[in-house]
């Protein structure tokens, strides 16, 4: 088998034996068979182009090998660990993480027990339109918490820069419960929040078909141990006996890490980020990214990204980037304003929204304790509420030149309303610094960036301030059976590194059930 790589097509042609034959310089009948590997989009240059890479049996390969952009290839497979046994691992959380854990843990053979404090995501669903219509929150099922996590209500993105047989096996996951199958070779797959809804209802399905089960509207109140090990948890619905558990938290989960804390399960501070999510006519992006192929069926709506480093040391970026998308209120507790945009999986709004954050540094907030990351997330927000969840807005051209907007260049989509703020008030001057030169740098890769976009506030959920530590093995390094996992746990940002983290760390326990028979 052969790898061909930079095999380019004309946008809504996607490549086909002959392309390939053409690459190679032989006939198409040498080509025996092949699929796709990966699928671009090459902007460069002025000329927008499809770029390929294709895994491909062909006849007599070695005469190939010495061209440019072919080399020999493998295909890697994920090979599941099977294991027999009456031990139920429970998995704390119910995101992308506890979704991955939970299926590992399913099909090879074990029957693990998942608790989520929110609802399923039909009840779920309803309770965050009753939020962005009324501005009726209910802390337990928001878009933080409930049934798929905060990645539910998200634009769906399944980037990731990991190199992981699991990475494949996680989308191969999701094809099964109803993506698109072109996720497993896009560059830059998504989903949208509309076909995650139906994703993760049909991920517990299969979870509960192999003998698993979930548990919603239930909280961890404490892990109980005996010798420095757990041998159960307590919940608001009861006791749950189990030997290994996996802590799946999300990166919101305040209140659970202060009683873990409490047990002595050990946690420290982690650098994080936090700024503002920005809004732009989609077209704007379109016609910046794409030039006259702009509005091309084949193309969809234009993402970015975009990244600078601050003269005081800070990296600014966009982060979760949504075409045609919506700004919404991610806040899980009244008196406090979050935000974070979503994209249904058309991506056809007429705004594109993206997240500008800095780096917040572990020193800007430690003052000795774990969780007072969570203490600078919460003044944050604090700060960007008022009655009714309206979001603070401000021209970023009037933010840049210090004054307070007085009509917007462009309607927001943020469905509780908006308010003129001077945003500076917002943030620390060393957030503020790096966020100007960010803007002005980000106006010369994308001209109107500045003049033509709004700034609303404020975006302080990125990731997790905090990381549970743990062992080589995945244990904490202070609770034995529990397995701290994804990116409330700080080792993961993103639907597929939490998902990829949650099938490492069921692999874990499989391994140290294995081991003690």
């Amino acid at each position: 088998m052969i790898r061909i790589n930079q095999i380019t097509c004309e946008p809504g042609h996607i490549v086909d034996s002959e392309d390939i034959a053409r690459k190679l310089r032989c006939t198409p009948s040498d080509i025996l068979s092949y699929e796709i590997e990966r699928e671009s989009i090459d902007a460069r240059r002025n000329e927008v182009r499809m770029s390929y890479a294709v895994l491909a049996e062909v006849r007599n390969e070695a005469r190939f090998l010495r061209l440019r952009d072919v080399q020999e290839a493998a295909r890697t497979e994920y090979s599941l660990i099977q294991a027999v046994s009456e031990e139920r691992p429970a998995i704390v959380g119910f995101g992308p993480a506890g979704m991955a854990a939970g299926l590992i843990l399913a099909e090879s053979g074990l029957r693990p027990i998942i608790i989520e404090r929110g609802k399923p995501v039909e009840e779920r669903s309803r309770d965050v339109e009753a939020f962005f219509r009324h501005g009726i929150l209910d802390p337990s099922s928001n878009v933080q918490f409930g049934e798929g996590g905060a990645g539910t209500f998200s634009d769906g993105k399944l980037t990731t820069r990991i190199k992981d047989p699991r990475v494949h096996k996680l989308l191969e996951e999701f094809v099964e419960a109803g993506a698109d199958p072109a996720i497993l070779y896009q560059a830059m797959p998504h989903l949208g929040t509309d076909v995650l809804q139906d994703i993760v209802r049909n991920i517990r399905k299969k979870i509960i078909r192999l003998g698993g089960e979930i548990r919603f509207s239930c909280t961890l109140q404490r892990l109980i141990m005996q010798d420095g090990r757990v041998t159960g948890i307590i919940t608001d619905q009861g006791t749950l006996p189990a030997r290994y558990v996996l802590l799946c938290l999300g990166h919101s989960a305040q209140d659970t890490c202060r009683s873990l804390l409490e047990q002595q399960v050990y946690m420290e501070p982690k650098d994080f980020a936090a700024g503002v999510r920005v809004e732009h006519l989609q077209k704007l992006i379109d016609d910046n990214q794409y030039g006259s192929y702009a509005g091309h069926p084949a193309l969809g709506a234009a993402s970015y990204r975009l990244t600078h480093r601050a003269s005081n040391g800070r990296g600014v970026y966009s982060f979760c980037m949504c075409p045609g998308g919506t700004v919404i209120p991610a806040s899980t507790e009244e008196g406090t304003l979050a935000i974070n945009g979503m994209s249904r999986s058309a991506r056809d709004g007429v705004n594109a929204n993206s997240a500008i954050l800095v780096q917040v540094f572990r020193r800007d907030f430690d003052q000795g304790h774990p969780l007072d990351g969570f203490a600078y997330q919460h003044r944050l927000e604090e700060l960007a509420w008022r009655e009714g969840f309206a979001a603070p807005v401000q021209n970023i051209q009037d933010w840049l030149e210090g004054r307070i907007s007085e009509e917007l260049v462009l309607p927001s989509t943020f469905p509780r309303g908006t308010r003129f703020c001077e945003m500076h008030g917002l943030f620390p001057a060393e957030v503020n610094s790096a966020l100007r030169e960010g803007m002005l740098a980000f106006e010369r890769k994308i001209p109107g960036f500045t003049d033509q976009g709004i700034m609303l506030g404020t975006e302080s959920r990125s990731s997790s301030p905090v990381r549970l530590k743990r062992t080589e093995t995945g244990e904490s390094v202070s609770v034995k059976g529990v397995y701290p996992c994804g990116e409330g746990a700080g080792y993961a940002g993103g639907i597929v590194s939490s998902g990829a983290d949650g099938i490492h760390q069921a692999e874990n326990v499989i391994r140290a059930i294995l081991q003690q028979k």
